[in-house]
């Protein structure tokens, strides 16, 4: 294969990887850096590393309600899931409980249950969300395999404008598929010269929603609410401080397993209706300093996270973490270095609390008993690492960026089983400016990652455990790219190999499974012209396991679907102060599965937003979304698809035409 080929040979030239970005001004004294490179609004690149990048305003347009919604816009990314309950990332065809995932900074690590969402994110009040494909950069955190996953809350400063001291903000919705209706309020004020705080807080109910067919998709309702405070604080002018807290619910009745639809006949644990609420509790403490030399711009932040599924009657099952991480960022002549450390102390927890419910006709075949949830001994794991992270400009031209990070993990199971593992995770990349116009970059990175607890549900309900010799993890990043943008018309592309080798799999005894590898592509081209802007993106993953492609049932690792390509429009009526567009998804089918019957139709989805502000601050806003306007039947592809015990797809349709309005004020 072309790619794989290419790979080798940038391999054999890099032995490490990461790129920058920067162009050079003809003007001989002065040199530009180019990061991040705007490409529509929503993403951007960081040299050959592509991070999506999603704004607050483009969640406003798209009045997002769940991970679906943040990342629709850019083929490289899918969300199967079909609910929020169980929502799954996808980057370039790889779960994400492979990436890097943190809120306000804050690691979200564990897994949970295989059959269900791991992230409780709410939308709402976003400053933006980012994706970033491919092991990169050493200071990303530990164990980022196929990438990091950031989401940022708003502060007051984000609402303050000017000279106010005070203000309000309040947002009403309604969505016609499911009936959902959402409500968000919140104040933030510049409580004294050195400190300012928001608070908000958000409400949101829905019924269950049709599927492009009309019918209701049974056991999809839910509530949920959301708190959030945000305290930032200036001690003197070289000193910040910065405290947050979320606190995060989501519940409502849902099948044993939320990412399955209708009734099946487990011997032991039938897809039965289950109350269930998903909690997240997120607190974080900041500190940062910045001398007025270069050599100081020290961050500190201290965190921690709860996050929980409670099965009324059944159990209730978390990951908890406490960590702390430190970093400062230098500057000696060309050299721009970040050095730092991350620290992690985390525990999993499942209790039990009864058993499953064996209905007739729902019974065992065989007369087995109804599985009981019996309370299990916490796992517990500490993650201490080092990194250093250089940023060189070497010519007006050139720009190099090279790092290295050393993890050690240090992990305790169920069955009293320790695990140690230390690795090196180095990273080089190269950068060249041809033109103020183009960038070329091409880069190599890895990342190590120990052993991790068990997925809690497979750990309970399977007594899956650890093979007593089993190996860390550790990936491979190869990409080259491109970035051009004359101002009028723009592109950026990535070709990228990606390994991870020695992957960790549960299946009655959890153990290392083989290399799992993934070559593809992702592209972008544009248009501005004036009030309009136009792109159009393709991108397409092959994941597979030894030579074998992975299918829906690959839990944990990723899934296969079809060449996925993206098409957004937009065009503002400045005199109006109206904003409208239409985006395309359209995903190609998908028939290479080793499973003859786990074929994936293709399907094309269309949005249509309008969006009218008013006011010297935007003060009033009103937003027309029609999300699946043609009100299509699909089962998205990175949600389950045919399942051959069940014999039928087992994933939730993709909801049908859906009709939201919204109305913001703020004051």
């Amino acid at each position: 294969m072309t790619t794989n080929l290419l790979f080798k040979s940038l391999a054999a030239v890099s032995c490490f990887g990461f790129a920058t970005l920067s162009f050079a001004q003809s003007d001989e004294d002065e040199v530009f850096d180019l990061t991040p490179f705007v490409v529509s609004g929503e993403t951007y690149a960081f040299g050959a590393q592509k991070i999506v990048h999603v704004t607050d305003k483009d969640l406003e347009r798209l009045q997002a309600n769940d991970l679906s919604d943040i990342f629709s816009q850019d083929p490289s990314i899918m969300v199967g899931g079909g609910i929020s309950a169980a929502e799954k990332i996808y980057v370039r065809g790889i779960e994400d409980k492979m990436l890097a995932v943190s809120v306000d900074g804050a690691t979200q690590a564990g897994y949970l249950s295989h059959h269900q969402g791991q992230y409780s994110i709410e939308p709402e009040l976003l400053k933006f969300a980012e994706a970033e494909p491919g092991a990169g950069a050493a200071s990303v955190g530990p164990g980022a395999l196929a990438g990091a996953i950031r989401f940022e809350n708003k502060g007051a400063n984000d609402f303050l404008e000017g000279s106010d001291t005070f203000g309000s903000f309040t947002k009403a919705s309604y969505g016609s598929n499911g009936d959902q209706l959402k409500l968000t309020g919140a104040l933030y004020s510049q409580l004294s010269a050195s400190l300012s705080g928001v608070f908000a807080y958000t409400y949101s109910e829905s019924n269950d929603y049709k599927d492009g067919n009309g019918d209701t998709v049974e056991l999809t309702s839910s509530d949920t609410n959301r708190a959030f405070l945000k305290l930032d604080g200036q001690i003197d002018a070289n000193q910040t401080l910065e405290f947050s807290f979320e606190d995060r619910s989501n519940e409502g009745t849902f099948r044993h397993r939320p990412n399955f639809y209708g009734d099946f006949n487990h011997p032991r644990a039938p897809n039965d209706p289950v109350y269930m609420e998903f909690d997240r509790q997120t607190a974080t403490l900041g500190y940062g300093f910045v001398a007025s030399d270069r050599n100081v711009d020290l961050n500190a932040k201290l965190y921690h996270t709860d996050n929980s599924i409670d099965r009324t009657g059944q159990y209730e099952m978390g990951y908890e973490s406490l960590g702390f991480d430190l970093s400062n960022t230098s500057a000696y002549g060309d050299h721009t270095v970040n050095y730092g450390l991350n620290f992690r102390d985390d525990t999993a927890y499942f209790t039990g609390k009864g058993q499953t419910t064996l209905r007739p006709p729902f019974s065992s075949p065989i007369g087995l008993p109804p599985l009981v949830y019996q309370t299990i001994p916490d796992e517990t794991i500490e993650i201490l690492g080092f990194y250093a992270q250089d940023e060189w400009q070497v010519t007006e031209q050139v720009q190099a960026s090279f790092g290295i990070r050393w993890d050690e993990y240090k992990y305790q199971d169920k069955d009293g089983q320790t695990f140690r593992d230390a690795g090196f995770s180095p990273n080089l990349g190269i950068s060249f400016a041809a033109t103020e116009k183009l960038d070329l970059n091409v880069s190599y990175g890895t990342a190590f990652r120990g052993v991790t607890p068990i997925d809690l549900i497979t750990a309970n309900e399977g007594g899956v455990t650890n093979h007593a010799s089993i190996d860390p993890e550790w990936a491979e990043n190869a990409e080259i790219g491109f970035q051009y943008d004359n101002g009028t018309y723009f592109a950026n592309g990535t070709l990228y190999q990606q390994t991870i080798n020695d992957v960790i799999v549960s299946s009655g005894v959890r153990d290392n499974a083989g290399d799992l590898e993934v070559e593809g592509y992702d592209f972008t081209f544009g248009l501005r012209q004036g009030a309009f802007t136009s792109s159009l993106g393709v991108s397409h993953s092959d994941p597979e396991l030894d030579g074998e492609a992975l299918v829906d049932t690959d839990f944990g690792l990723g899934s296969s679907y079809g060449r996925t390509w993206n098409a957004n429009t937009g065009y503002t009526f400045s005199e109006l102060q109206l904003n409208v567009g239409w985006s395309l998804n359209f995903v190609e089918e998908y028939d290479e599965s080793p499973e003859p019957l786990a074929y994936k139709p293709s399907y094309a989805v269309h949005d249509f937003y309008a969006q009218w502000v008013t006011g010297e601050e935007d003060h009033i806003a009103v937003t027309l979304t029609i999300d699946n306007a043609f009100d299509k039947y699909y089962v998205d592809q990175a949600t389950a698809g045919y399942n051959g015990q069940l014999e039928r797809v087992a994933g939730l349709a993709a909801p049908g035409r859906d009709i939201r309005l919204s109305t913001s004020i703020k004051f």
